[in-house]
């Protein structure tokens, strides 16, 4: 009985030190901080670096930079958001599901979708290049 009652005014000061340990512990966000993706047909880039998503197409006339608005890990890849008054676009990577562009025979490690104010949506590959017979 004695026993006890000396534990219990200690109790919530170990509570505590438990809960901070907890909080410490806790996993840092996971960030896309480089990133570029292409398509054809018609042709266009995405280059996603550090904060900011920069959309570039062969006709030149919507391109356009903006700040990263939301990057979200997904069970399948990433999304990532952008958007301004004039421009918006979402980039949908699906990681891991390998693509080829279908011009230059270069396979990627990563399927991209994108959605572009003025453009609509495309398809793309993009991430590491796995191979490229050009290279060769």
């Amino acid at each position: 009985m004695k026993k006890a009652i000396f534990i219990l005014p200690i109790l919530p000061l170990l509570l505590i030190a438990c809960g901070d340990a907890a909080e410490q512990a806790a996993p840092a966000e996971e960030k896309l901080t480089e990133y570029k993706a292409y398509g054809t047909e018609p042709g266009w880039s995405v280059e996603i670096k550090d904060d900011n998503i920069a959309y570039s197409s062969m006709e030149a006339t919507n391109d356009f930079n903006l700040p990263v608005q939301r990057a979200k890990k997904t069970a399948t890849g990433w999304e990532i958001k952008g958007f301004s008054d004039q421009h918006n676009i979402t980039v949908t990577i699906t990681s891991g599901k390998k693509c080829d562009d279908g011009m230059s025979d270069r396979e990627y490690a990563d399927t991209v979708k994108i959605s572009v104010s003025g453009a609509g949506h495309r398809n793309g590959c993009g991430g590491a290049i796995l191979s490229d017979p050009e290279a060769a």
